[in-house]
């Protein structure tokens, strides 16, 4: 009986670690239209837009800025980084 209880007791502390974890990571929000605002953009190959919407999006307030920004001054910040990451 001890053994079952200790069992228990356990699986209620594992339970409650990974509602933490969840709670404190919260749901990641993505901007849909930065996707649309990435991938929209010309003279750059699609392997070289993922890589960087993949960056923007772990760089929210960065993503949010792409997205707000005129297509010319996109276009500015993708040569930029791209130069930068040497992904040239």
């Amino acid at each position: 009986m001890t053994e079952k209880r200790a069992a228990i007791a356990n699986a209620m502390w594992a339970m409650r670690d990974v509602a933490n974890a969840l709670r404190e990571t919260g749901l990641a929000h993505v901007d849909p239209d930065l996707y649309l605002a990435m991938m929209d953009m010309e003279g750059f190959t699609t392997e070289a837009l993922i890589v960087a919407y993949t960056y923007l999006l772990e760089n929210k307030a960065l993503g949010r800025g792409f997205v707000t920004m005129a297509t010319a001054h996109r276009d500015i910040w993708l040569r930029t980084f791209f130069a930068k990451n040497y992904y040239v």
